[in-house]
């Protein structure tokens, strides 16, 4: 049985209980329809509805607020803070239906904001009307600038009619819509830290908007750039894009930042490969043949490095004997490798051994390989041979 003062405590404790504000709707509908009456409609009482609106958004009575502004603006219909403030209102409530036809009105007068087109972009974009939330945010990043929030919004919404129109094969829209999504992401990767989906994605419109292969390289660089070895692959990416540009200074700049970064990753061997192929290309032999004898002395068994080297031995006239000795080697672990065969004709070319050169490189080319280098070979074998006529019809496969 509880004692006096623990009954005292409980009737202490209940005394001091907040009371919890009941909301009398009547009594509330009534106070803003006598503050409606107590003048004409007139700038004035809207005002007073809108003070009263506010004291009860502060209450967190929305429902009343709601219907203060909309008194409010019944009052002072040429008020445009009123109808954007009443659809705000609307939408916090999600009237999106109600807020729609208010945003209609809100959009088209002269003083819309940013904020009212992107609220009716969100709302058609809520109802299926797509095309009709691209163009408002348009107008809300026209007005806006580049808002990341609202860019990101757009991209999505462009992706997805990018998706529809690629489906419906409309080239015309897919390239209309591909070149307005590409100058979001262009946007949007440098301010995301260049995520490697939305960089694919981003390389996928490069392609499908024809983007020059320079942009291209240019991208692939602030990625790499921005993220270091985690994106080698990219600034690889890069380095090629470059050479096929012939910009093999450039290229090799690249090749040399990812391969001082981590020379024993796993790929080292195949950029030490492009970096001497590079410098042969820049005519810069000797940096050439130092990049495939260190990589010959780390990787005594690249055949790729050996054929590489040896060729480059016997083309520039260096050490004819041992660029044969090298490719003979290559051609130890790989036999029917037909540039490695197409390098031994060329040795043997060039210490005279002209009718072996061409049986070598007449079955390569019966085998089907395909390449300049092939057919510069047979014309110089076949004049060497005074066959002019085999050597006529092997120029004309020059591309």
């Amino acid at each position: 049985m509880a004692s006096c003062a623990s009954k005292a405590l409980v009737v202490d404790a209940e005394s001091k209980a907040p009371e919890i504000p009941k909301i009398n709707m009547s009594e509330e509908l009534a106070k803003i329809d006598t503050l409606l009456k107590a003048d004409s409609p007139n700038v004035a009482s809207a005002h007073g509805l809108f003070l009263l609106a506010l004291d009860l958004m502060e209450a967190d009575r929305i429902m009343l607020a709601e219907l203060a502004y909309k008194k409010a603006l019944a009052n002072d219909p040429e008020s445009y803070f009123l109808l954007s403030e009443l659809i705000k209102i609307l939408l916090r409530q999600n009237k999106t239906g109600e807020a729609l036809s208010l945003l209609q009105l809100a959009v088209q007068s002269p003083k819309a904001t940013a904020e009212n087109f992107l609220y009716a972009a969100r709302l058609y974009k809520e109802n299926g009307s797509l095309d009709s939330s691209e163009t408002y945010y348009q107008k809300a990043l026209e007005k806006m600038g580049d808002n990341y929030a609202v860019l990101f919004e757009y991209a999505q919404l462009l992706e997805f009619l990018l998706r529809a129109s690629e489906a419906k094969n409309d080239e015309s829209e897919s390239a209309r819509i591909a070149n307005a999504l590409k100058d979001i992401f262009d946007v949007l990767l440098a301010e995301l830290d260049y995520p490697s989906l939305l960089l694919q994605e981003q390389l996928r419109l490069y392609q499908k908007t024809n983007t020059s292969d320079s942009a291209t390289a240019d991208l692939l660089g602030a990625a790499f750039k921005a993220k270091g070895i985690e994106y080698s692959i990219y600034g690889i990416l890069q380095a090629e894009i470059l050479a096929s540009l012939k910009k093999y200074s450039e290229a090799n700049e690249v090749l040399l930042t990812i391969f001082f970064m981590d020379s024993s990753r796993e790929n080292s061997s195949a950029i030490a490969l492009r970096i001497a192929h590079n410098f042969e290309l820049m005519d810069s032999v000797p940096a050439a043949v130092i990049w495939l004898e260190q990589l010959l002395a780390r990787e005594p068994e690249n055949h790729i490095a050996m054929n590489n080297l040896g060729y480059m031995l016997i083309d520039r006239d260096l050490d004819i004997e041992r660029g044969i000795v090298l490719v003979d080697k290559a051609l130890t672990y790989s036999p029917k490798e037909q540039s490695y065969l197409d390098s031994k004709a060329w040795g043997l070319y060039k210490i005279g051994k002209h009718k072996e050169a061409l049986e070598i490189l007449e079955k390569l080319a019966a085998d089907g390989m395909d390449a300049n280098e092939l057919w510069e070979h047979l014309v110089a074998v076949c004049e060497a041979l005074n066959l002019e006529e085999k050597a006529k019809e092997y120029r004309a496969r020059i591309k």
